[in-house]
């Protein structure tokens, strides 16, 4: 009887999801890898419109971990952090995130599911890093936050940075029940919010980040990109 050859895999086994990360231009394409085969069984090209954040929302996330002196290294790593926070979203409803009013509290509590989705979805040692901080992205600083309940210095700090860049982004955006929030109100929530939802070291990185001229931004912005394309 001839050889029928090996078995074709069932992609039964957990997969990771891989990702490749133009850091200059912020574009991320995802795919899921069988973890038994390492076959790439399909693009996840339905998460570019919620993970594409907006560019500027990341580059702050960096300026801010500048601010905190932090290393280059790290800096770039929560860039990266800041565009895929919210990468979970994906794995709930479409008509919940999209619901035109408010939610109630059993869908409250679907969508507080995400940091754990999020951090399951970014498998793989490239993500060992921004799988923590993503995880813990919306933890508060006096503890009152989720979806453990970590306060103070048991939060890490790039996820401290995370948790002021999504607030800032969730008030200055469009939502289906609301309009959003102009950019001075939204910085006065942020400075209120210092001391109970976020760290006061963040927050003060935050104002210096936020009053940074933004010909300044743009300018290392479009150095970035151009080296990019150029390697």
């Amino acid at each position: 009887m001839p050889n029928a050859g090996p078995m074709p895999c069932m992609h039964e086994a957990p997969h990771t999801a891989t990702a490749s990360f133009d850091s200059g231009l912020d574009f991320l394409r995802f795919a899921l890898v069988c973890d038994a085969c390492g076959s790439e069984r399909r693009e996840l090209g339905a998460l570019r419109h919620r993970v594409e954040a907006r560019p500027h929302i990341n580059g702050l996330a960096e300026r801010i971990a500048r601010q905190l002196a932090l290393p280059e290294t790290i800096a770039e790593r929560i860039r990266l952090a800041a565009l895929v926070r919210d990468v979970g979203k994906q794995l709930l409803p479409a008509e919940l995130l999209d619901k035109p009013g408010p939610l109630s509290d059993p869908e409250w509590a679907e969508v507080r599911r995400h940091p754990e989705l999020g951090a399951g979805l970014l498998g793989g040692a490239a993500f060992d890093d921004v799988r923590g901080w993503v995880i813990h992205h919306h933890e508060r600083w006096d503890g009152r936050g989720y979806p453990f309940g970590l306060s103070g210095g048991e939060i890490p700090l790039e996820a401290r940075v995370l948790a002021v860049v999504d607030a800032f982004e969730a008030m200055t955006s469009e939502r289906p029940y609301r309009q959003a929030m102009d950019h001075d109100r939204a910085c006065r929530e942020i400075w209120a919010g210092a001391g109970t939802q976020f760290d006061i070291a963040v927050v003060a990185a935050f104002r210096r980040a936020i009053d940074r001229p933004a010909a300044a931004v743009r300018g290392r912005d479009a150095v970035r990109a151009a080296t990019a394309a150029a390697a």
